[in-house]
């Protein structure tokens, strides 16, 4: 008799193995720690990524603190929506921190890379996230700092 895979089923090929071992799972992603909120960091561009989250693309930008304290040589991100084609560029993050980065407007929207960001220090806000995307509050445990927005470029104008 062929199974049907079915509740009552005589197939012991699929009935699941090792049910109360432990399992166990890597996450494949950075999470910064939890640092004060504030206007008083300095931070230095280290790479970009580019990822999807819930269906649009994002452009991730990682920097360094380089401020002297607990975090110095931590590594944070600024989360950008990718621009979307007929996006009005002057509300969009990623534009906004491209131009502080290059001291003007882009000559070619299309033509904007993270290139501009290398050898610079810039002030930064950082902000704490405490909720989830889903709008649940998330426990001290689960919070994380990101860099809210590049304020001033310090060094490499």
């Amino acid at each position: 008799m062929k199974s049907t895979g079915r509740p009552g089923n005589e197939d012991s090929s699929l009935t699941p193995k090792n049910t109360s071992a432990d399992l166990e799972f890597s996450i494949n992603c950075e999470i910064p720690p939890a640092i004060p909120d504030g206007d008083q960091y300095q931070a230095v561009f280290v790479r970009a990524e580019k990822s999807s989250f819930r269906k649009k693309q994002k452009i991730y930008l990682w920097f360094r603190l380089i401020t002297p304290g607990d975090w110095l040589d931590t590594e944070f991100y600024m989360a950008c929506s990718e621009p979307a084609k007929g996006c009005k560029a002057a509300s969009c993050k990623y534009w906004l921190a491209w131009v502080l980065a290059a001291g003007r407007r882009p000559t070619r929207a299309d033509r904007m890379s993270t290139a501009i960001f290398k050898g610079k220090v810039f002030r930064v806000r950082m902000r704490t996230v405490i909720i989830t995307a889903k709008q649940l509050n998330r426990t001290p445990a689960q919070q994380y700092s990101v860099v809210d927005e590049l304020l001033e470029v310090m060094v490499g104008k």
